[in-house]
């Protein structure tokens, strides 16, 4: 399926000649040939981008600790009060510390790939 002659002329970087042409002066030629940019201009990150990718950061971060805090909580009352057979419900709670970790660390990385390719 052909794009047409503009697409063409485009991509190849031809255009038509303009009707008048603009008196040009003489000055150093340059020998290099120059190259099209192709696609979207790579933009940084902008401040709200930026903000919110820092405020998910520390959501993740008090999430973890706050969890990792219970964790010690129950593992003090499970001892305190149980006796080392209590050591079991927090093992469970540190699987799911260490499942949250990695969520967080995958959702920050894609995040930041995001931000990276300009969405």
């Amino acid at each position: 399926m052909s794009r047409g002659l503009r697409s063409a002329r485009l991509l190849a970087g031809h255009r038509a000649p303009a009707a008048v042409a603009p008196p040009q002066e003489c000055g150093p030629l340059d020998v290099r040939p120059r190259r099209r940019h192709v696609g979207r201009a790579r933009v940084g990150p902008t401040l709200a981008q930026r903000r919110a990718l820092r405020r998910r950061a520390w959501v993740w971060r008090l999430l973890l600790l706050s969890w990792l805090l219970l964790t010690a909580l129950v593992l003090w009352v499970a001892v305190r009060w149980i006796g080392p057979a209590g050591a079991g419900c927090p093992l469970v709670m540190g699987a799911v510390l260490l499942a949250l970790a990695w969520c967080a660390s995958v959702d920050l990385w894609e995040q930041e790939r995001e931000m990276r390719n300009g969405r």
